[in-house]
């Protein structure tokens, strides 16, 4: 019931992002309705779940187990491009995580418990009590990368949500082929980041070496907004934006 609930709760909140966060921005080609004008557009909410073992283990060396759920509210016009898009991340680990703030499972209710780490000392200080009482308490803690800002501490000059921001923004009146083109050519298969023309590693320098000057130029334009991977073990964006277009139900807007 607990985890049925948050799910209801982050589809109501994106569901609420899609329609009234999504304006019709008109730019990257894609055309808006004028005065006394009906358009049809696509709405969809799409998932994707990627189940990791890590990051890493606990003081005493047992596994930390982690979920990112990536969820994308999307708005695309009738030739598949993106209008709008709203994009937010619930990664969620067992209690042996040391990482402050992390969103943590305790367990299902009555199993055995899991070790437990402080946060301040990376010392494991005991078992998870997996009672209903403690697990629903613990979940109403949880909060999504966007509802952590600041505090997620993913880099000290653009958070993780600022450089989501700035990837929603590229995104806009792109279609998916063109973002997963774009995304083969300027990123690492490595690690999904966006190449680093500094790099030392051999497969990625290989990949650089087959940019023009201009597309080199527009790799530093991005990384200068934007350098986490679009698809990589913390969650498949990319995924979460084309599940949400397979998914996509006609509306229109504009008209008398």
């Amino acid at each position: 019931m607990p985890k049925a609930f948050t799910v209801k709760w982050l589809l109501v909140i994106l569901a609420v992002a899609l329609l009234t966060g999504c304006s019709l921005r008109g730019q990257g080609g894609v055309n808006t309705p004028g005065s006394g004008e009906e358009i049809t557009l696509y709405q969809g909410l799409g998932s994707a779940f990627i189940f990791r073992e890590g990051p890493g283990a606990d003081a005493e060396g047992v596994p930390v187990y982690s979920i990112n759920t990536v969820w994308a509210a999307a708005v695309f016009d009738a030739e598949g491009r993106i209008v709008d898009v709203t994009v937010d991340v619930l990664e969620v680990a067992t209690p042996n995580y040391d990482g402050a703030g992390m969103p943590r499972f305790l367990g299902w209710p009555g199993t055995e418990g899991y070790n437990v780490t402080d946060v301040e000392t990376g010392e494991v200080v005991g078992k998870s009590e997996n009672t209903v009482e403690n697990i629903v308490a613990e979940i109403e803690r949880w909060r999504t990368k966007r509802e952590r800002g600041d505090d997620y501490n993913m880099n000290p000059t653009r958070d993780w949500y600022e450089q989501m921001d700035a990837i929603e923004e590229w995104m806009r009146g792109k279609t998916i082929a063109e973002i997963e083109a774009w995304a083969a050519k300027f990123t690492s298969d490595r690690t999904g980041r966006p190449l680093d023309p500094n790099t030392d590693n051999a497969e990625d320098r290989a990949k650089l070496e087959k940019l023009t000057e201009e597309e080199k130029k527009e790799l530093v334009e991005f990384r200068s907004r934007a350098t986490m991977s679009l698809n990589d073990a913390h969650g498949n964006l990319i995924g979460a934006i084309k599940d949400a277009y397979e998914k996509r139900v006609e509306f229109t807007v504009g008209g008398n």
